[in-house]
């Protein structure tokens, strides 16, 4: 237990510091590109944790986090890690247009918005192109450019704290307390505007617990991905598909001001993650059937 705390100690306070005195205004679209890079920094705070509690604790009590890639045997989850997010997260756009239709704009005024604050005029056929071009380089070649910050991440929470969580929970509680830990994690960019902007009903407060609800979702989806390659660097290849294709559905949207974030049409919403979420449940059963009572069993 002393470990878990020294990590979440470490990983809060380094990265709540670094985005608490170094980013300055909102987190939102066209925030300066200086404040980007330095909440993209944070996402190594987590293998900074995880560098400190070793130190402190190597010598009482040694841990292996699963850093190896484990390339042969494994081609499998890695296409899985590759792809499935892209899946969930249009899958999950396309229920939330189904449901609000009329916040389907095939004008792509959002996207038209985003052109004319950066200077740039677009026709119709031209945002069409860019959008589409824009996805397919989120779904082949955006995973793969954002692996390393993954890992960032993916070393301290499904690397160290998932396993050492899962020395204490089940399953099902490793996958729900880990998941909350994380989305609290998110709290300091959440609350002033990541995901899902701000003023909406309930700011922030709604916003940080909707964020504890996605990372639970994804926690588990890339807490299964681990456990099934034996290595942090899929969830890694994960964790940047669901960053590179993330913001896509809302290029659909007729403004940037349209819709609720809180539900979508991004998959950190609860309509626009409800795929995500059913995975997670479904993983999580599985988990629980196979394991047969034992709090250390594998999803």
């Amino acid at each position: 237990m002393k470990r878990i705390v020294c990590y979440l100690v470490t990983t809060f306070a380094l990265t709540w510091i670094l985005w608490g005195t170094a980013v300055s205004g909102s987190v939102v679209v066209g925030m300066p590109m200086a404040s980007q890079l330095l909440i993209g920094l944070g996402m190594f705070c987590p293998a900074l944790g995880v560098l400190v509690t070793w130190l402190m604790f190597r010598k009482k009590q040694p841990f292996h986090i699963p850093f190896r890639p484990h390339f042969r045997g494994n081609g499998k989850w890695y296409v899985v890690a590759w792809f499935m997010p892209a899946l969930l997260t249009l899958t999950g756009s396309a229920l939330y247009f189904l449901v609000f239709r009329s916040q389907l704009d095939p004008q792509m005024g959002y996207l038209r918005e985003l052109g004319a604050a950066q200077g740039v005029s677009m026709s119709q056929a031209q945002m069409a192109s860019s959008m589409a071009l824009q996805i397919v380089a989120a779904v082949v070649v955006g995973p793969l450019l954002n692996v390393l910050a993954g890992a960032g991440e993916e070393v301290g929470w499904r690397g160290f704290l998932y396993p050492a969580l899962q020395e204490k929970l089940s399953p099902a509680g490793v996958c729900l307390a880990g998941g909350v830990i994380w989305g609290l994690w998110h709290a300091p960019v959440t609350m002033r505007g990541h995901n899902y902007g701000l003023g909406y009903p309930g700011f922030p407060w709604a916003g940080v617990l909707m964020m504890c609800v996605f990372c639970i979702g994804l926690g588990t989806l890339l807490h299964w991905i681990t456990q099934k390659s034996g290595s942090i660097w899929p969830a890694a290849l994960a964790h940047g598909a669901v960053n590179a294709i993330a913001a896509a559905p809302q290029m659909l949207l007729p403004s940037a001001e349209a819709g609720n974030r809180l539900l979508g049409p991004a998959v950190s919403g609860l309509l626009g993650g409800l795929p995500l979420l059913l995975c997670a449940a479904v993983l999580l059963w599985r988990g629980r059937q196979k394991s047969s009572g034992s709090v250390q069993g594998k999803l």
